[in-house]
């Protein structure tokens, strides 16, 4: 089945749905064609630029550390569906300005008003074909998604697990290990030497004990490759000591090893959901937990609502893209791409704003992730409203 025929499809089965029926005319599948083609490059595209440095880490696990090809190639599998998540609005969006800024500027539009199609005709379908995007969406973040979140988060434990020195990565705070947190500057991957090396040893409560410094040292596991030795070279232990700090205590050395327990790391780690690895129900149980316990942790609900309201940005993006298609002559595909990228950043501006504003208790959660979608799609209706009237035009 060609994508124009499964976009029809679509459309056709969103009719019966509502028990309306569009009449899909001539003109309007040739809309929706038009919008096909541009919606698969755009989804290609944008999918292909976040892809490049997820690649670059996979080939690196098979360079570098020895990883198999087919655990590399099914970690790359697991984690597609998460950027499927987000490209497929950015690349409705494109598709939409793409092809109605072509049919602005090749005068298509003024042609159909002229044999008496009125403007809504035209941008009905398209708003439907987002709608149903939309609605396909949701349904593939709360059941697709969270599994292979999950199959990704299960199989990457279990290669670090097997390759310990995996974990351990250069300009990172490392705290994966049960009473350590540490930063390695640079890391050699062919001898497996450390420089520049901060430990800080931890106590229960996870305060500073003492602090180890160590200009270079060496990675070592133990047979089974579950348990790492971090053995310091030339360094030297700082402790403050007394009941307000005021003494201090260093200690030189030439050789300095830590044991680090990877299996403290691992501890039901590769079993264990994340909120993002969780499908809808499994997200309203822990919400209601959450409510019954008095845990003011407001995560489970964020993620909830991002898994519904990104996908709706599909519609939201869709009614901007047919104002501004309507509106500005955008000749040739850069421009598209161009304009498409700053609205994307856009949302994305206040997505990130509402996810913090939600986590700080300064909106609800369902207003934090839905108001990008609230300010983009208001925007967009607005601007389509005044295109209908012929109130803009660039």
């Amino acid at each position: 089945m060609t994508a124009f025929g499964a976009s029809g499809l679509l459309i056709m089965a969103f009719e019966r749905l509502l028990g309306y029926n569009f009449k899909m005319k001539i003109i309007n599948r040739y809309i929706v064609k038009e919008i096909t083609a541009p919606l698969l490059l755009g989804f290609l595209v944008f999918t292909l630029i976040f892809l490049i440095d997820k690649t670059r880490e996979l080939s690196e696990l098979i360079v570098r550390y020895g990883v198999g090809f087919l655990p590399a190639v099914q970690l790359f599998a697991y984690v597609l569906p998460a950027y499927i998540a987000i490209t497929v609005p950015m690349g409705l969006l494109f598709a939409v300005l793409f092809a109605f800024s072509r049919f602005n500027s090749d005068n298509e539009i003024t042609a159909m008003k002229t044999n008496g199609v009125h403007v809504n005709s035209i941008a009905m379908p398209v708003i439907v074909f987002g709608l149903c995007i939309s609605l396909l969406l949701v349904l593939f973040n709360g059941t697709l998604l969270p599994r292979s979140n999950l199959a990704f988060k299960k199989l990457y434990f279990n290669i670090v697990e097997k390759r310990a020195n995996v974990a351990v990565q250069e300009k990172v705070f490392i705290n994966d290990f049960n009473g350590f947190i540490f930063y390695v500057d640079k890391k050699d991957e062919k001898t497996g030497a450390l420089h520049n090396i901060l430990v800080y040893v931890l106590e229960k409560n996870n305060s500073p004990v003492y602090t180890i410094t160590a200009p270079e040292g060496l990675l070592a596991s133990d047979k089974d490759e579950k348990r790492l030795i971090l053995k310091l070279k030339r360094g030297s232990i700082h402790q403050a000591l007394g009941p307000g700090l005021s003494g201090y205590n260093l200690i030189n050395f030439d050789s300095y090893d830590i044991d680090l327990d990877i299996n403290s790391a691992l501890a039901g780690a590769s079993n264990a959901k994340g909120f993002r690895e969780m499908t809808f129900s499994e997200l309203s149980e822990a919400i209601n937990n959450f409510k019954e316990n008095d845990i003011k942790d407001v995560t489970p609900q964020i993620e909830y609502h991002k898994k519904i309201s990104i996908p709706f940005a599909c519609l939201a993006l869709t009614l901007t893209g047919i104002a501004l298609g309507i509106s500005v002559r955008l000749k040739g595909m850069s421009w598209s791409i161009i304009m498409s990228l700053a609205l994307i950043v856009v949302y994305y501006y206040f997505l990130i704003t509402g996810d913090a504003l939600a986590q700080k208790g300064t909106l609800s959660p369902i207003m934090g992730m839905w108001l990008p979608n609230i300010v983009i799609g208001t925007v967009g209706a607005v601007l389509l409203l005044l295109a209908m009237r012929e109130k803009i035009k660039f």
